[in-house]
């Protein structure tokens, strides 16, 4: 087993798992929500902006503002992130600690950091450190998780994991999510200045591979070797609970609640 700080960077060696849970999203949600359109919008995103988006991951929503004059920067500690980020066209990418940002006071109009701040052990720190590197009239913008999503899906996993002798990790999403997460952006900002959308949703599968194939993308944080025999009969039993689970659902189909809370504060 692997503690939770080195599963998190074990998990984004490689994007293959973050992948499989953006296509997921992508393939599953009963409503067409698109969070980095939303995280533009709430950030009012302007052509002119110098934006720092810490957390990117694949690099998408930062190839959605490629082409413009204000510099874009990507913050990240993977060095497959950062690889991807680079890949983008204008992008200046930066491997670094959230929560000792290297940059300077006063280096960006926009910040955003968007379905990562559950993975650092001080997400408040990553807050005002963003806080710290806005200019005047600068906009910060947070996506999370809501509270308790994929409560079936959890549980599942759990039952898994107790039963190959795993003790399973806590969820990064009990920590900061949709519902605390306000309080904790107003200790860096002013929280008259904060602003809160939340967009509930939920995942409809028709079939239980795709269900199997999401939680098998996350035994890493939940500290499971990325390779050898525990992972191997971890992913079987996963497959195999969740065929026998949907010979129970009624019109064979398994609904699983979830969401985003994005929340936005300026200077």
């Amino acid at each position: 087993m692997i503690g939770m700080q080195s599963a998190v960077e074990r998990e984004y060696r490689t994007l293959s798992p973050l992948n499989v849970r953006i296509q997921t999203h992508r393939l599953y949600s009963e409503f067409a929500h698109d969070v980095e359109a939303d995280v533009i919008a709430a950030a009012a995103v302007s052509p002119a902006d110098a934006l720092l988006d810490v957390g990117p991951g694949t690099g998408s929503f930062l190839g959605r503002l490629a082409g413009r004059d204000a510099p874009l920067t990507a913050l990240d500690h993977s060095a497959e992130a950062a690889s991807a980020c680079a890949a983008v066209p204008g992008v200046r990418a930066v491997r670094g600690d959230a929560q000792r940002l290297p940059f300077a006071d006063g280096s960006f109009d926009v910040v955003t950091a968007r379905h990562m701040l559950y993975h650092l052990d001080d997400p408040g720190s990553a807050v005002a450190e963003a806080r710290r590197v806005l200019r005047p009239g600068g906009r910060f913008a947070a996506a999370v998780n809501r509270e308790s999503p994929y409560p079936a899906m959890t549980a599942l996993l759990r039952e898994v994991l107790v039963r190959n002798g795993v003790a399973p990790a806590p969820s990064p999403g009990d920590r900061v999510h949709g519902g605390n997460l306000p309080s904790m952006v107003a200790l860096s900002f002013d929280s008259d200045s904060i602003r809160i959308l939340r967009r509930d949703n939920t995942l409809v599968f028709p079939s239980p591979e795709p269900v199997s194939a999401y939680l098998a993308s996350t035994l890493t944080l939940q500290g499971v070797p990325d390779d050898g025999a525990l992972r191997a009969a971890i992913v079987a039993d996963l497959e195999a609970s969740a065929r026998a689970a949907f010979r129970t659902l009624p019109g064979g189909v398994w609904r699983e609640p979830k969401g985003y809370v994005i929340v936005t504060a300026s200077l």
